[in-house]
């Protein structure tokens, strides 16, 4: 079985695909092959909070990653392996963001487990210059032994058909992009599944698809307040290209070069960075939730200037509490943060 990457030029834009899809499924969708609610399971907390606004009651949605887990440092357990072969269908980032349970999934996909990657169907954009190579140099010393087949996963996924382009896959920083995606999962559910192909997953993916582009236009408004010359970014490590993209902010310095936070960077590359922040007046160093912020936080002492380290949530929902549980939660939050920061407010 082929695995099916989401592309946007492959389906019609929004709920008349599914239309067409109920259509032909007719009114009396059927179940699973065993006769139960067909099960999804979603490698990652945000795509896993995406897909069950899709759902709702149709589907049981298990996700692998729990909220506040780095995804480049998790590992599946056996029982969670399993899961992916019990599956009726998996809903993946793709493009190499999930390089720890790749092998895990390439398995489920030849066992017959129908496999969706969203990533690759949201218009990626290519990765920054040397973020790719800089990972997986690192990953490798990270752990000698688990990175070979991991990074010949990475590879894999983390390449255009056109080229051998190496893509970002952070695509959820950018929310215009997401609800496009919602809507993608939506139709491709559809057709993988027969019982998610009604007009209940149709509405409901419309309906969260309209809140997710009105959180994107209240954000758009909220970062208006930010004036053009502070409206810099310096991240913890490559996450923010989409969300620098869709807000016109610029990246000028990441303090870990790299797609994932397992890389280091090297002493040369934080005093680089360090000019960079003194040369643009950079006000703040934003930290993704999810991972340690040592490094970040060395940076500012270190570098003598008055630099805040905010911490985001970038690559995972926020546990209990956070005010980040939810994707739309998680988008409101950083956006209020980083306008804080940027602003002076």
């Amino acid at each position: 079985m082929l695995r099916r990457h989401l592309r946007t030029s492959a389906f019609v834009t929004g709920i008349s695909a599914l239309a067409l899809v109920a259509a032909a499924c007719g009114s009396d969708a059927p179940e699973d092959a065993s006769g139960e609610t067909p099960t999804v399971v979603v490698t990652t907390s945000i795509l896993g909070d995406v897909v069950e606004n899709v759902v709702g009651d149709e589907a049981t949605v298990e996700v692998l990653m729990p909220a506040g887990v780095d995804p480049h440092e998790f590992e599946l357990s056996a029982a969670e392996a399993a899961q992916l072969q019990d599956a009726d269908v998996i809903v993946a980032n793709g493009l190499g963001f999930e390089a720890g349970m790749a092998d895990a999934i390439d398995a489920a996909e030849e066992a017959g487990v129908p496999v969706i990657e969203v990533a690759p169907g949201l218009d990626p954009l290519p990765l920054a210059e040397g973020a790719h190579d800089h990972a997986h140099e690192e990953e490798a010393a990270h752990d000698e032994e688990a990175s070979h087949s991991e990074e010949a996963a990475h590879d894999e996924e983390a390449h255009s058909e056109e080229g051998g382009e190496s893509l970002d896959p952070h695509v959820f920083t950018d929310p215009a992009r997401m609800a496009d995606g919602v809507e993608l999962i939506a139709t491709s559910l559809g057709e993988e599944v027969p019982a998610l192909a009604g007009d209940v997953v149709a509405e409901q993916a419309a309906a969260y698809a309209e809140e997710v582009r009105a959180a994107d236009q209240a954000i758009e408004e909220e970062l208006s307040a930010i004036p053009a010359d502070r409206r810099v970014l310096v991240t913890n490590h490559e996450v923010f290209a989409y969300f620098a993209d869709r807000y016109d902010f610029e990246v000028v310095g990441t303090v870990i070069p790299s797609a994932t936070t397992l890389a280091e960077p090297s002493s040369q590359e934080l005093s680089e960075l360090a000019e960079v922040i003194d040369e643009n007046d950079v006000p703040a160093i934003f930290a993704d939730a999810s991972s340690p912020t040592d490094l970040a936080d060395a940076l500012a002492e270190e570098s003598g200037l008055d630099v805040e380290v905010v911490a985001l949530f970038t690559e995972s929902l926020g546990e209990p509490g956070s005010g980040a549980e939810t994707y739309l939660d998680m988008i409101t939050s950083n956006s209020a943060d980083i306008t804080a920061a940027l602003s002076g407010s």
